[in-house]
């Protein structure tokens, strides 16, 4: 079907014009979140008045719009609270919501409130690698380090080259006390991106838990190298690798 052009000087009036309100559809609401997130919380909520199908559509336009407004911690009920009405629909349908609410609730600093909203996700969806990376993430936050391996290697089985599931496994050994299948997986990471900054700091800590300082050095200097090269000297990883040179 041939795309419909507007004339050049239709367009311009209509550009100089007032806008016209936009209807009330989640797709409306969903492409307002991100450029005028109070907008679309006003949609949204024009959405869930009409209860059915627009309520669960204002209710997900509503907790992506708080996101986008940087309030995670308030879009994350939003979220899970939707996942749970969403009993009738698939595991297909009501696992991403609840991954978004964990998601959310990570962005906001609560890993325990994260991780459980993972969880719902991973009974639903368990073979979905980013679910279980996330709730890694979480494990590690909370320093369930036998967790944070199970999950991460659950997540590589997956998806064999997931890089920070690699490192979440790595960190995870290095703090059990198993510096060499640490070695395995950052040795790993860094050649799959041997500019990776956080790939290289956790190399270093692995050298380090090995003895080995002097390698340790070398992958905290190339972290800083990049870094600098890359301008992104305000990175966390290239503060933590200035840290460890320092001492």
């Amino acid at each position: 079907m041939k795309a419909f052009v507007l004339p050049i000087f239709l367009l311009a009036a209509l550009l100089a014009a007032p806008p016209a309100r936009a209807e009330a559809t989640y797709e409306s609401c969903a492409a307002l979140a991100e450029r005028d997130p109070e907008a679309a919380l006003n949609m949204a909520q024009t959405l869930k008045l009409r209860r059915g199908e627009d309520e669960a559509a204002g209710m997900h336009c509503e907790a992506l719009a708080l996101v986008a407004a940087g309030r995670p911690a308030d879009a994350a009920p939003v979220f899970y609270e939707l996942a749970e009405r969403m009993v009738q629909a698939a595991d297909e349908l009501r696992a991403p919501v609840y991954a978004q609410a964990g998601d959310a609730w990570a962005l906001a600093g609560q890993p325990a409130q994260a991780r459980r909203a993972y969880d719902q996700a991973i009974a639903r969806m368990p073979d979905a690698a980013p679910y279980r990376l996330g709730r890694a993430r979480m494990q590690a936050l909370e320093e369930d380090w036998e967790g944070t391996r199970d999950d991460a290697a659950e997540a590589l089985a997956l998806d064999p080259w997931l890089i920070e599931a690699m490192l979440l496994r790595a960190a995870a050994n290095r703090v059990l006390g198993f510096p060499q299948a640490a070695l395995v997986d950052a040795n790993k990471a860094v050649e799959a991106r041997p500019h990776d900054l956080e790939a290289l700091v956790e190399r270093g800590r692995v050298h380090l838990a090995l003895g080995d300082r002097r390698s340790a050095w070398a992958d905290w200097q190339s972290a800083l190298d990049y870094a600098a090269a890359t301008g992104r000297t305000d990175h966390p990883a290239a503060a933590a690798a200035r840290q460890y040179l320092s001492r």
